[in-house]
């Protein structure tokens, strides 16, 4: 069996005394249901992810780069963590067609999740499913967010298919702020996501992404997601993929690399 499980795949069970399989939420977007070990820490960030969005509609182009987005993992219970995802470093420049450019950069919001796993996490089975309630603060800079405190809940499930694939899906329901400042409107945001070792210590997946926002200023946000992973140590492995939008709304094209140690 692979060193690595990816986020829509299922760990081995742990023995008494021993840490579960080595289980990054990243690089898909499809959040694993399984929990850290208590007393440990897990850090998994993007080292760089840049975003493309060539001419809308509105006749803007956007590029943007975020540097070091890590998600602080932190065993509290035997199937419960706190994770505390901190602000990162954006770069973000806006093109006009006319010639007009701006750039802005700062800091970006924070969030706040507790993950729950109801079942699944240590023994032997095909399935697992979780909870992830979250708070994000607004701690960006005026232009790189909406100021306002947002919220809402995650429900993470697992399967593991025959021949060594694992399939995860996610569902998620958040209020946000719209953006006419008039008020809270629910989205919702649905992924699935196949993986399948490629070899000893490495990993492949491919995911659809998809998100419908509701209220004045509502868009559906669609992506196809690819990426590999590749197990360096039992505690350490790095990542990269891309992120290809599929909807006017979503980026069209994002490049990622990352890593996750674990503590």
């Amino acid at each position: 069996m692979a060193l690595l499980t990816a986020a829509g795949a299922l760990p081995a069970s742990a023995a008494e005394g021993e840490l579960r399989e080595f289980a990054p939420d990243r690089p898909d977007k499809t959040d694993g249901p399984y929990t850290i070990d208590p007393g440990h820490v897990q850090v998994e960030t993007d080292i760089v992810s840049h975003n493309r969005d060539f001419y809308n509609d509105d006749g803007t182009r956007k590029h943007e780069s975020i540097f070091m987005a890590p998600n602080i993992r932190i065993g509290i219970w035997d199937d419960t963590e706190l994770d505390i995802i901190t602000p990162a470093y954006t770069v973000m420049g806006l093109s006009e067609r006319g010639g007009g450019h701006t750039r802005v950069h700062g800091w970006s919001d924070m969030t706040v999740r507790a993950k729950i796993n109801l079942w699944g996490n240590d023994r032997e089975g095909t399935t697992a499913l979780g909870l992830i309630p979250f708070l994000k603060l607004p701690t960006a800079a005026d232009a790189l967010g909406n100021g306002a405190v947002e919220g809402g809940i995650g429900v993470p499930f697992a399967i593991k298919l025959g021949g060594d694939w694992g399939l995860g899906t996610q569902t998620t329901l958040a209020m946000n702020r719209n953006a006419i400042g008039g008020g809270y409107d629910p989205d919702i945001a649905f992924s699935v996501s196949l993986s399948h070792p490629l070899g000893e210590v490495l990993d492949g997946y491919i995911e659809l992404y998809g998100e419908r926002q509701t209220g004045p200023d509502a868009a559906t946000i669609a992506t196809l997601d690819l990426g590999v992973t590749y197990q360096i140590t039992p505690n350490f492995s790095v990542d990269g993929g891309v992120n290809i939008g599929l909807s006017k709304a979503a980026d069209d094209v994002n490049p990622f690399i990352g890593f996750t140690v674990r503590f």
